[in-house]
């Protein structure tokens, strides 16, 4: 069954448009409806009642346009695209028309396809899922997986296990092949009516060491004339960058949002492969709330490169609902380091910064000053 095409709603801004046509986009596959003024934005809407709608903040009624939206269709998700500088007045109309993001311009088409995926709840490039079976001495088990590495992977399977059975995993990610993985189990311990089973692999063939980089450490992917690195997972004492440096060629864009973890050694192990990696120049995409810690207590988390955007924590205290927010870097900039308040999408309450401005945004203080 294939998926409705998605309708957005967008003001006619030639900057955005020129980033709708973008490469990213082309594989969310969708039906913009170009609004010129504010009436015909409100006729757009309630004729064709799109999914996502991006407006111009700056353009007349972009605030109005976007209260109303809401208010009629709560569902509907709306990014609001400002200016290069805030004052408290629009902050104050940012939180009032319970917009779902604010963007600042200019922005990068790459800052502009990951808000605009999030939105639509599709996943951004070097994110899609993947798929694991496993069969235990030729049996297939309902097995859940955590801990998955190059090197074997924790199991919690429905059944008992012994040490010395053989495992096989086949691993499927979305849109590739499926790759086997053979290896042997050399601890199990049952635990409440399951057993808890750690497999080493059996040397995995180059293929299928290769899909569990992509899958647990580092994905590459040459995009233009930059190359963009998805980097995964925990970094600590065991974490090694080695393998990675003679692929950091030219202009390079980190994509941070599944670091999970990052200790001291970990952090110095990354901070040394920047020092060492002859990058003509970088930047960081879509940064997780771990990595954005460190970078704000160690500046040589960052190095010569920059931050664009990154997840903070937000939470309402009517209904104590929490999530992670992607926050334009140019918008907290543009707002003199103060976030924005959102509307919950649980009570309709406020959805507010979960941190403490000073301490969260310390790697931006460089650019603020």
């Amino acid at each position: 069954m294939t998926r409705p095409v998605p309708k957005v709603l967008v003001s006619n801004n030639g900057e955005l448009l020129r980033h709708f046509t973008a490469p990213p986009f082309k594989r969310l596959e969708l039906q913009l409806l170009v609004a010129p003024t504010a009436a015909e934005a409100r006729a757009l809407f309630a004729k064709e009642e799109p999914i996502l709608v991006v407006l111009d903040a700056d353009a007349p009624d972009g605030f109005e346009i976007a209260k109303e939206i809401k208010q009629k269709s709560p569902a509907t998700r709306v990014v609001l695209v400002a200016g290069s500088r805030l004052s408290g007045d629009q902050m104050r109309q940012v939180s009032a028309c319970g917009c779902d993001e604010l963007l600042i311009a200019p922005m990068t088409a790459d800052e502009l396809h990951d808000v605009v995926a999030i939105q639509l709840g599709e996943p951004r490039p070097g994110t899609e899922a993947f798929a694991i079976t496993v069969e235990i001495s030729g049996k297939r088990v309902d097995a859940t997986v955590s801990n998955l590495s190059v090197d074997g992977v924790r199991l919690m399977v429905s059944e008992p296990v012994a040490e010395g059975q053989s495992a096989t995993l086949t691993v499927s990610p979305q849109g590739e092949s499926p790759v086997t993985i053979k290896g042997t189990c050399v601890w199990a311990q049952p635990r409440e009516g399951r057993t808890v089973v750690g497999v080493a692999f059996d040397k995995p063939e180059p293929q299928a060491k290769a899909m569990l980089a992509k899958l647990t450490q580092w994905q590459v992917r040459k995009d233009g004339e930059r190359t963009r690195v998805v980097l995964r997972g925990d970094f600590t004492e065991a974490t090694r960058f080695d393998e990675l440096l003679p692929q950091m060629v030219g202009r390079i864009t980190f994509d941070m949002a599944q670091v999970t973890y990052m200790n001291s050694l970990g952090v110095r192990a990354w901070c040394e492969f920047l020092r060492q990696a002859r990058i003509q120049g970088y930047e960081f995409h879509a940064c997780s709330v771990p990595f954005i810690l460190q970078a704000s207590m160690v500046r040589d988390v960052i190095g010569r490169g920059t931050v664009t955007s990154f997840f903070a924590p937000f939470h309402c205290i009517g209904c104590d609902h929490q999530e992670e927010r992607l926050l334009q870097s140019a918008a907290i900039l543009a707002s003199s380091l103060e976030p924005p308040v959102f509307k919950c999408p649980s009570c309709g309450g406020a959805l507010e910064f979960d941190d403490l401005p000073e301490r969260y945004f310390a790697f931006l203080e460089d650019e603020a000053d």
